[in-house]
């Protein structure tokens, strides 16, 4: 009797054992995942950087141009203020219409969204373990 005893007493710590490994090697998958999408979401969000820059630049370059131009073209032929409006208006509204896609696609990207469902199913399975092991203890 005793024998079974200690038997039992060894899987029991053999399976705490096998489950902490288990939960050691899960952890360290999910950290794994979430450096590798970390990785890729700042590639992406440096991409859309690069292009708010740009848009940013252009914008810019387009006032300056549009405000020279209309300096030295139109001022003679309508009043100053106008003329700087009629040349400016396209340059500026191009310009917004570029920095609003940029910052847009950058709001849709969704920061480490596999490693945040692969945490909520090693959470479920991990909650179902517990459960069906409770359930099936003398």
């Amino acid at each position: 009797m005793r024998l079974q005893a200690n038997d039992e007493g060894d899987g029991i710590v053999a399976r705490l054992k096998e489950t902490a490994d288990g939960l050691g090697q899960l952890v360290s998958d999910h950290v794994k995942l979430a450096r590798i999408e970390l990785v890729a979401e700042a590639k992406s969000y440096g991409r859309g950087v690069a292009v708010l820059a740009v848009a940013a630049t252009v914008l810019v370059l387009g006032y300056a141009f549009a405000c020279t131009a209309a300096g030295l073209a139109l001022a003679t032929v309508v009043s100053a203020p106008l003329a700087f409006a009629i040349v400016a208006a396209p340059n500026l509204i191009g310009g917004g219409l570029g920095l609003l896609y940029a910052v847009r696609k950058m709001r849709q990207t969704r920061i480490l969204p596999e490693s945040g469902a692969e945490a909520a199913r090693s959470v479920r399975a991990l909650g179902q373990a517990t459960r069906s092991n409770a359930l099936t203890a003398p």
